[in-house]
């Protein structure tokens, strides 16, 4: 038989251009397909014997992070599919990836290969994406993992606002230390009631509001001024919202609980997740995504220089799903890069711990 020969074709712009030197694909597959952009990167996978398409494989991952995505596999021959898998395995883990995830639409015999190939399923959350989404678009997800897999199972949200990442991320925390057992739509309302400053979240809010469902908070916060005041876009929204960050501070201080005012270093979060806690991290999501933004993440995990986080937010626009946000790879210095916001920048992240015994 023929050698196979395998291409990885960088897309920029439309992948349907890219595919149309490559040979008639699926239409439904171009569609689905063509959602992602933005910041991520495309990869369109092509398999050839004797220069005619014998297969085709998509791949999209966010930038900065340790894992790749392979949206659907097409080959008429399984073998053909199963080198098209390998050969984006093969390039992720060479490039550093740690994770190899995969997306199907459908429990069907290409499911079950991946779990033959030594893939394991991620199942699908409660609340896996936008509440308004069509559940035919959630679809399911494997994962394989070069090393060593998150010790810790933290159950996934996908935010169900724009603006409540910050429950989402403290809610799944909780339900990682044990003090829930699933995140849903209701309390993350009711914790951003508890902990908004009209708005987002920020870390002395959050902290109150963890502390009231039993987990121990600590606030690393490497400024002792308001935060997030750049979003404001009137001195009356500057004003309220350094007015309700005072009363946060002074209730966490009447109720001892710490709040330390430092730049910490990724050693010190490498520290506290080893003892056991779970950290809500600010970041500027930016450079992961096309878009500013402040966000809240929870960091749950680390092997060697990649940490694991649960991302409340997925572009679902662009075809993302909880696949790309839960036990997501970070590297070290993408991480230390992100948790960094605002002008001038500062560092905030939220520590969680169980109560003593």
């Amino acid at each position: 038989m023929p050698e196979l020969q395998i291409d990885m074709l960088p897309v920029i712009g439309d992948v349907g251009q890219v595919a149309a030197g490559a040979g008639e694909l699926p239409e439904d597959l171009l569609r689905r397909w063509r959602l992602a952009g933005g910041a991520q990167v495309r990869t369109l996978v092509t398999a050839r014997r004797d220069g005619a398409l014998a297969g085709a494989a998509f791949e999209v991952h966010r930038p900065m992070t340790a894992y790749r995505k392979i949206v659907d596999v097409w080959a008429p021959d399984e073998g053909v599919g199963d080198a098209l898998v390998a050969a984006v395995e093969e390039r992720a883990f060479r490039e550093g990836a740690v994770a190899v995830k995969r997306w199907f639409p459908e429990r069907d015999a290409a499911w079950r290969r991946s779990l033959d190939r030594g893939y394991r399923e991620l199942p699908v959350p409660a609340w896996a994406a936008p509440v308004t989404a069509d559940p035919r678009d959630t679809g399911f997800a494997h994962v394989r993992w070069r090393g060593h897999p998150p010790a810790r199972a933290v159950p996934y949200m996908r935010q169900t606002t724009d603006f409540t990442c910050g429950p989402a991320a403290l809610q799944m925390g909780l339900c990682g230390l044990g003090l829930r057992d699933e995140p849903d739509r209701a309390e993350e309302m009711r914790l951003w009631r508890e902990a908004t400053t009209v708005g987002g979240c920020e870390p002395l809010g959050l902290a109150l509001a963890a502390a009231g469902r039993g987990a121990v908070p600590e606030v690393l916060l490497s400024t002792e001024e308001p935060i997030l005041l750049e979003l404001c876009r009137t001195d009356e929204e500057r004003d309220l919202r350094a007015f309700i960050q005072s009363g946060f501070r002074a209730e966490l201080a009447g109720r001892g609980i710490a709040v330390e005012t430092t730049a910490y270093d990724l050693g010190r979060l490498r520290e506290a997740l080893d003892g056991g806690a779970i950290a809500l991290v600010l970041i500027e999501q930016l450079g992961m995504h096309a878009e500013s933004c402040p966000h809240w993440i929870t960091v749950h995990g680390f092997d060697g220089d990649v940490f694991y986080a649960n991302d409340p937010w997925t572009d679902a626009d662009l075809g993302e799903t909880y696949a790309d946000a839960l036990d997501l790879p970070l590297p070290a210095a993408t991480l230390d890069r992100l948790a960094w916001y605002g002008s001038p920048s500062y560092r905030g992240m939220v520590l969680l711990r169980r109560p003593p015994a």
